[in-house]
């Protein structure tokens, strides 16, 4: 498949130091569930080179209509999932990219 019109979302996650390893326990199952909505290819788990507790989780989708089924629709449950298990350990912020 092209790559043409792929998109790369980010979810970059500021944690505490105290709940890093709780957060990656709790983020590799997060992630397998991520991977089960349509148009989702691939996901990875990279950490900064700068700052350990800044995660960055790495999924490349389909295309844009995939990115916005699940905005539309899965998203505000999953993002709530991380807020009840981390509340105020977790700052997260997001981007959405496209592949040339």
């Amino acid at each position: 498949m092209s790559q043409e019109n792929q998109i790369l979302y980010e979810v970059i996650a500021d944690i505490e130091p105290a709940a890093r390893g709780d957060y990656l326990d709790w983020l590799t199952p997060h992630m397998a569930q991520m991977l089960t909505y349509d148009g989702f290819l691939s996901g990875e788990i990279v950490v900064s080179a700068e700052d350990e507790c800044e995660i960055t989780s790495v999924y490349r989708l389909r295309d844009m209509a995939a990115m916005d089924a699940y905005l539309a629709g899965p998203a505000k449950d999953m993002r709530a999932d991380g807020v009840k298990r981390f509340g105020g350990k977790l700052v997260a912020r997001r981007r959405i990219l496209k592949a040339l």
